[in-house]
């Protein structure tokens, strides 16, 4: 009889279990030596198989605005955020709310003092327009707390965009066919900075409250906004799993590959939306049974 090979990764407060069948688990028991958890979701990724408890897992959705996708700023119509959109709506959010995975809804929030402190290095993107994602090439939207003005809806009506990045305001909503599916009891942070995990907003607080230990990131840019939040999540303790396909960007296709290929070998793991989507469907909620 052979006895499978066990290794435990990590020390005795974070620790994976990893083990030739399973690949890493992740659901976080009190020790190595714990009862399996359940119900546990299996998963296939790019490099391994990986096991999490839902109830100790959250979707991120990031920057997924007005501001970055609606074509009444001249965003193209046909966007890949608008196709990440499409696949959030239709197959992701509504398999995590089969298995209550709480979703998060993190994306930029500015308050006048994050004006007053805000680094050069970002109020530049926005001072010089080097934000090229439009139909009609390079746009002006103005720089960071400056008013946009009115747009007018399909419809006619007359909105106010609001003032750029800011909190409560129109350009900073989340796109309307993603807000729609939005609950009570989901998270909502503002962000006042690339990486929503920095130090300068409330979300490690409200994950840790709810003693959430795994997330799963979508949005956009996959090699920004994206990989900033990741970076900093997987240096503060959070597993850190990425959705390749629910993440996108306009950038050249080797920063996508180079994001991908450093999430899956360091900071985490790579999976498409369909594998989490599978993954859930086949979730194990006995040891007896397996489901």
């Amino acid at each position: 009889m052979t006895v499978e090979k066990v290794k435990v990764i990590g020390g005795k407060k974070n620790f994976w279990i990893w083990s030739e069948e399973s690949g890493f688990d992740l659901t976080h028991p009190p020790t190595p030596k714990s009862s399996p958890i359940y119900p546990r979701i299996p998963l296939a990724t790019t490099k391994s198989r990986a096991v999490i408890d839902p109830s100790k897992s959250a979707l991120v959705i990031i920057d997924m605005q007005n501001y970055f996708l609606s074509p009444l700023l001249g965003r193209p119509s046909n966007s890949v955020g608008l196709g990440i959109v499409d696949k959030l709506v239709k197959e992701v959010i509504p398999a995590c709310r089969k298995v209550n995975i709480p979703i998060v809804w993190l994306g930029w929030g500015l308050n006048e003092q994050d004006l007053h402190e805000m680094p050069p290095s970002i109020v530049r993107g926005y001072e010089f327009g080097l934000d090229e994602n439009f139909d009609d090439g390079p746009k002006d939207l103005g720089s960071l707390g400056q008013d946009m003005g009115q747009l007018k809806l399909d419809d006619g009506t007359a909105i106010e965009a609001g003032r750029v990045m800011m909190r409560d305001q129109w350009n900073t909503e989340f796109y309307p066919r993603l807000a729609e599916h939005a609950k009570p009891h989901d998270i909502r942070i503002n962000k006042n900075r690339l990486s929503g995990f920095w130090g300068g907003t409330e979300i490690e607080e409200a994950l840790k409250k709810r003693g959430i230990r795994t997330l799963f990131f979508s949005g956009e840019n996959t090699d920004q906004c994206v990989q900033s939040s990741v970076q900093d999540a997987y240096a503060k303790n959070w597993d850190c799993l990425m959705l390749s396909d629910g993440c996108g960007t306009t950038s050249p296709d080797f920063a996508r590959k180079c994001i991908e290929y450093n999430c899956e070998n360091g900071w985490g793991f790579v999976l498409t939306c369909q594998q989490l989507v599978d993954g859930i469907n086949d979730v194990q909620t006995t040891p007896d049974t397996g489901k």
